[in-house]
């Protein structure tokens, strides 16, 4: 089975991060408290207008009087 380097990375930050606070679990989760309220958040983006995905009659955009029909 071939190493995974992922996990392997990710256990080794685990492993740092709990040496970094003497493996106290709630030292561990006041500092990543601590580290959430001092982000800045943003106000959301505003959306593209998406196209209206209802579908329109064919008479729908046609000047007032005109028809479709092709009678004479």
């Amino acid at each position: 089975m071939p190493p995974d380097t992922i996990n392997d990375e990710i256990l080794a930050i685990k492993r740092r991060l709990a040496a970094q606070f003497g493996n106290d679990l709630d030292r561990i989760v006041a500092d990543l408290q601590a580290k959430q309220r001092n982000t800045v958040r943003l106000p959301p983006r505003p959306t593209k207008s998406e196209p209206n995905d209802t579908p329109q009659s064919p008479v729908d955009g046609l000047p007032d009087g005109a028809s479709t029909s092709a009678a004479g």
